[in-house]
């Protein structure tokens, strides 16, 4: 039988079950409580429940009702005696938003009227950008527009629900997508990027074993539409789009031992937008944006000489495709050319290239366009997740190398999900792909892990 408020609960609540209790009584929704205390979704979960079994009730209301009867929580206008020691006032949940992204900024909550004032003054600033007007030659129709994203907060994350291969981890400390991702020794690092508050120059770095964040050193150039590529222990993020709207030409070099870091030679053209994978003594960029038309080009950078080269051209032009490394090729699937999202998938041999020979081959296409995806490779197979401008998707999409065949499985957004950042981790219990942020009508902060392999050990 469930208690009534004229009976105490059986323990005392923790000061976290208090604050979860406080922004229950908001009705925010799991996913809105875990994102502003940065915890899991999963971790909200297993709170409420204990909330639920001290307090002796079975819903969410009833947790509110009895917590603002207790005195626990303190709602505008309440009448009654002075409330409980420690408890917290609820704000609303536009106050709730509000203090969150204030949080992320160091500043305290803007009031509403500046609200608007400062969204009027940013939505001005976005249609200056975005105006069709002179454009640089060369440039294709409208492609630029796809380097930008305008945030709709009357938009939603579409969620699949419960999934079986599919779980939460610990959100990241502030939204973004259009970063550059990259796994050494079981840390993933999340580099710079775009979020609610533009161009960002943070590298956030999650722990998965312990399912915690933790900062490194800024990047000393923030861009967006970025990339990585790891060897040897450091990690390479070259280009990308600058605070002007520009790319940029520059390779920043971190390393993760020493938390610090260098500059490489610069690129042969500003670049943002691009594929790249690391291969041998380097890496690959292939495509990309170069501030006036998305190019076919294949750069090669090598890490031990310090320099650039021009290795060849792909079969189209395009940015927004994503890159990964089977069986000694380099496979390169979708992508954007200014007016159409491709299918496509393409395989890259370095060594074809190397003797003189045509290195490209056309492979069976996705079953649908995409740009703005991310892919792993995980024994054999190829992974792509997310992406696309120009329709929503509710399924990811896996190729079968060797029997070159595309299949599906489940996604854990329904809808747009795009410029997010996909990392491989190889656990005792298997193969997990780690999704992080992206776009879904506004900056995420979820992180998510896919089990594409299971393994078992008998006795």
């Amino acid at each position: 039988m469930n208690k009534t408020p004229n009976h105490e609960p059986e323990q005392e609540l923790s000061d976290r079950e208090r604050e979860i209790l406080a922004l229950v009584a908001t009705g925010a929704t799991n996913q809105q409580i875990a994102r502003a205390l940065y915890i899991s979704p999963n971790t909200v979960k297993t709170h409420l429940r204990n909330i639920f079994a001290k307090l002796g009730v079975e819903s969410r209301t009833e947790a509110t009702l009895f917590a603002i009867q207790r005195g626990l929580v303190v709602v505008e206008g309440q009448e009654g005696g002075a409330p409980e020691a420690g408890a917290i006032e609820p704000p609303t949940p536009e106050a709730a938003l509000e203090r969150y992204w204030a949080s992320q900024r160091g500043l305290r909550p803007l009031g509403w009227a500046r609200s608007l004032a400062l969204a009027a003054s940013l939505l001005l600033a976005l249609l200056v950008l975005l105006w069709p007007g002179p454009r640089p030659s060369g440039a294709q129709p409208g492609a630029d527009t796809r380097l930008f994203d305008l945030p709709n907060p009357g938009q939603a994350e579409g969620e699949q629900g419960t999934l079986s291969r599919w779980r939460d981890g610990a959100q990241m400390p502030g939204p973004a997508g259009r970063f550059a991702q990259a796994e050494v020794g079981g840390l993933i690092y999340v580099i710079s990027g775009a979020g609610p508050e533009g161009l960002t120059d943070a590298v956030r770095v999650y722990d998965v074993a312990k399912d915690v964040w933790e900062h490194g050193s800024p990047k000393p150039t923030p861009a967006a539409n970025i990339g990585a590529a790891v060897l040897e222990g450091r990690i390479y993020v070259p280009g990308g789009l600058g605070s002007d709207g520009m790319p940029l030409d520059r390779l920043e070099i971190y390393e993760p031992l020493e938390d610090r870091w260098t500059q490489g030679p610069s690129l042969p053209v500003p670049l943002c937008a691009y594929a790249i994978v690391a291969y041998g003594q380097g890496f690959y960029l292939l495509g990309g944006w170069d501030g006036q038309r998305y190019l076919d080009t294949v750069y090669y950078y090598d890490i031990k000489g310090e320099t650039w080269r021009l290795e060849g051209q792909m079969p189209t032009p395009r940015g927004f495709a994503a890159a990964a490394l089977a069986d000694g090729r380099i496979y390169l699937v979708g992508g954007y050319d200014g007016e159409a999202e491709y299918r496509t998938c393409e395989s890259y041999d370095p060594a074809l290239a190397q003797a003189g020979l045509d290195p490209w081959r056309s492979h069976a296409p996705m079953r649908s366009g995409r740009a703005g995806h991310a892919s792993v490779t995980v024994l054999g197979h190829l992974y792509v997740l997310g992406g696309g401008w120009e329709q929503p998707f509710a399924v990811n999409e896996r190729y079968d190398v060797a029997n070159d065949v595309w299949s599906t499985f489940d996604s854990p957004v329904v809808g747009e999900w795009r410029t997010l950042g996909a990392s491989r981790i190889d656990t005792g219990a298997g193969t997990f792909i780690y999704t992080i942020g992206g776009w879904s009508g506004n900056y995420l902060s979820a992180v998510r892990a896919y089990q594409a392999f299971y393994r078992i050990y008998l006795p």
